[in-house]
């Protein structure tokens, strides 16, 4: 099974947006994670969204969360140049446009 890249947003109570962090910062269901707003994760894992979301709602029933897969090739924003290299070393293709972000 290859690897992914999601996206997760979550939102919730402090103990259950603490349950899911941990999970996903020291989890082994994640090979990478990204964390540069609050809430908002990129993660890498050999796991389907639908497997990711049943964990995290089993972590935090009563949370709100998005789990999407990423096209981090196709990706904009104003971020640290350290986001950008951590976002790009995973993109699926380079395109011209992404030179130009820092």
């Amino acid at each position: 099974m290859t690897e992914r890249t999601y996206v997760l947003v979550l939102d919730g109570g402090f103990a259950e947006l603490e349950r899911m962090r941990h999970y996903i910062t020291s989890s082994s269901d994640f090979s990478a994670w990204w964390n540069y707003i609050p809430m908002v994760f990129l993660v890498e894992s050999k796991l389907t969204a639908e497997a990711i979301g049943e964990r995290l709602h089993e972590l935090a029933p009563e949370a709100r969360f998005l789990v999407t897969e990423a096209n981090l090739a196709e990706s904009q924003g104003w971020l640290p140049e350290s986001s950008w290299k951590w976002i790009e070393k995973r993109a699926i293709s380079k395109t011209p446009e992404q030179s130009s972000r820092f």
